[in-house]
């Protein structure tokens, strides 16, 4: 507002003049860029355009809901990990810059969505539907809880149509000529018949010999491979809300006296059924008014010229509405009618509604039958919350007191201990792999062994307690110690390569003379169909989808499987891919997904080459301490 008007008032001497003085005192205070200094509100701008903080915040909140959820327990574990925090961080706000990039490319675009098309989205959406019918108390009530005006969530809709129509004219834009797509599944349908025979590695195995000399050589060449990482053995208790329930039981008598004291939680609230006509301007709603006091009919005014379209399709009905589903405005007008009556123009949300109560429940008492299933949970809730807290109390207690061993916190709990092998931080157990269980074994006080950790949360009422029985620290393996390994390894890659070498020789003769004869005690398997697109075994695939074919006669080759056996592979048959007409449709949705994926991808990637993107180090600098 001050500078419009300060734009305003430019057209004069005056104001020029007192701009000048006002431009003077500036300099001469020194104060310029403090009074036109303005905080920085955003957590990214890409080109120019602004991402705030708070959405940014509301991104990142919905994240760690959905991840909360997804991962149960194992994500209060994570979120103590400063590395998943930073990746979350860096994950919403790449996501965030992306979006905002494809808006503007489709702003770019001139890509529009209508307001029908919007609506029928609105209409059609299955988080606003009962019993397969747009609910629109439901889609009311959604969007209070919300915080959502109509308005905003049809925006919301259009931006999510409008990508919507960017991606599938991506998807679009390149497309696979019949050709190509007969080409494509002939290849990764292909199917080849083959006949395989096995060597013997483990015989061979049993024929070589590895001198001192060579496992020195190898131990001394390959050093870095026989180090030994830090491990520990460990005791441990976990409590668990199931420990503590198991032991809860909530009797009819509890029941009863919860109800009786909480009986005011238990009274279904009132309810209203309202209807509306939702106008721009305040002297439309007044020319509304006076129609219905004229006597027009409410809702043929709701249907003809009301700007909820949703509800205008009903004669401006808003279904049942408990007390908090409309903004404070709204109901406050409502609950001033008598059923029957509609009200004067009400201003929310910068439009104009009036607003019509067409019926009304009074509140009433649940009977107790209805609700001892819920107070019956709330009161086990209750009795486990406090007891599991009393009872990981009693734990952090014992654990200090008898710094000896775990015997008497687990007593106190009634739990079992547990004991684990050796492991390292790479390789802990899952009932310890969490960030701060590895963090207490490995990188604190109790490393060393001699005392109890404190009880440690890993979860939602989930705490683990541990003992370190033994500590090894980092180092490398002895030579003494590491030879029988090595010995094991190198008369297997003898052995190996004796065989792949016998086999090769085979199928050498083989391919110069078909009838010529296998080793001893070698002989082909029955036909088998191999398909490209299964990869059964992935080194042993590739072998076999390379080999030729010449007319009729069989290819052979040697090749060694990726559980490292020697087989002589017998190729005598080529047949390409072909699909049924439901198996080929299925088969290019998914190639167009995989191509979409990949041009969306190079579009952000040409999109952030070419984009100016300021990211606010400021804030994120603050959000990380």
């Amino acid at each position: 507002m001050l500078i419009e008007k300060l734009h305003n008032m430019t057209s004069s001497w005056v104001s020029k003049l007192l701009l000048g003085i006002i431009a003077v005192a500036f300099v001469l205070s020194g104060i310029t860029g403090y009074v036109f200094t303005r905080v920085d509100t955003s957590a990214v701008k890409v080109n120019g355009e602004e991402i705030s903080q708070q959405t940014f915040y509301q991104r990142y909140e919905s994240e760690s809901e959905r991840l909360r959820q997804q991962l149960g327990a194992q994500f209060a574990a994570l979120s103590g990990s400063p590395e998943f925090i930073t990746g979350l961080r860096e994950s919403v706000l790449n996501n965030l810059i992306n979006q905002e990039l494809l808006r503007q490319y489709a702003d770019e675009l001139k890509i529009g969505i209508s307001d029908e098309r919007i609506k029928q989205q609105i209409v059609t959406s299955q988080i606003f539907q009962t019993d397969g019918k747009f609910d629109n108390n439901l889609y009311q009530r959604m969007l209070q809880l919300n915080g959502l005006t109509p308005d905003a969530y049809a925006n919301i809709v259009r931006e999510a149509l409008r990508l919507e129509q960017l991606q599938t004219g991506l998807a679009e834009s390149e497309f696979i000529v019949p050709a190509q797509q007969a080409q494509l599944t002939e290849l990764f349908f292909q199917a080849r018949k083959v006949r395989l025979a096995s060597f013997s590695v483990e015989d061979a195995m049993a024929k070589q010999t590895v001198s001192e000399d060579e496992i020195k050589a190898y131990y001394e060449a390959n050093k870095s491979a026989f180090l030994v990482p830090e491990l520990a053995k460990v005791q441990y208790i976990t409590l668990t809300r199931a420990d503590v329930e198991k032991n809860i039981h909530v009797s009819d008598v509890e029941i009863a006296q919860y109800y009786q004291d909480n009986k005011a939680l238990y009274v279904s609230q009132g309810q209203q059924r309202l209807s509306h006509i939702q106008v721009a301007t305040e002297e439309e709603a007044q020319a509304i008014y006076k129609e219905l006091q004229d006597g027009a009919n409410f809702a043929g005014l709701a249907g003809a010229r009301s700007l909820d379209k949703i509800s205008a399709q009903n004669g401006g009905d808003l279904s049942w509405a408990s007390a908090g589903t409309f903004p404070k405005a709204f109901e406050d007008a409502a609950n001033a009618l008598a059923v029957g009556q509609y009200s004067q123009p009400v201003k929310v949300d910068n439009n104009y509604h009036i607003i019509l109560v067409t019926e009304r429940k009074d509140a009433s008492a649940l009977p107790l039958e209805v609700v001892k299933t819920q107070i019956a949970d709330q009161i086990r809730q209750n009795l486990v919350n406090n007891q599991y807290f009393s009872i990981e109390k009693q734990i952090a207690e014992k654990a200090f007191e008898h710094p000896e061993g775990l015997e008497k916190a687990a007593e106190v709990a009634g739990l079992k201990i547990q004991q684990t092998d050796y492991f390292s931080a790479n390789d802990v157990p899952a009932e310890l792999n969490y960030p701060n269980v590895v963090a207490a074994v490995f990188h604190s006080d109790i490393s060393q062994g001699g005392v109890n950790s404190e009880p440690m949360n890993v979860g939602e009422q989930h705490a683990v307690v541990v003992r370190v029985l033994e500590h090894k620290a980092e180092g490398t393996r002895t030579l003494e110690d590491a030879k029988a390994d090595i010995t094991a390894y190198l008369t297997r890659q003898k052995a190996e390569e004796l065989v792949l070498a016998e086999a090769t020789n085979a199928a050498e003769a083989l391919s110069a003379n078909p009838n010529a004869a296998l080793p001893s005690g070698i002989d082909f398997a029955d036909e088998e169909k191999w398909v490209f697109a299964d990869n059964r075994d992935p080194a042993l695939n590739n072998v076999i989808f390379s080999m030729h074919l010449d007319a009729d006669k069989p290819s052979y080759t040697a090749a060694k499987t990726s559980n490292g056996n020697i087989v002589l592979v017998k190729l005598s048959a080529i047949e390409q891919g072909a699909l049924t007409a439901a198996e080929s449709e299925i088969f290019t949705q998914q190639i167009a997904q995989a191509r979409q994926v990949e041009l969306q991808n190079k579009l952000l990637q040409a999109l952030r080459a070419k984009a100016k993107i300021e990211v606010n180090e400021q804030f994120f600098k603050q959000t990380e301490e």
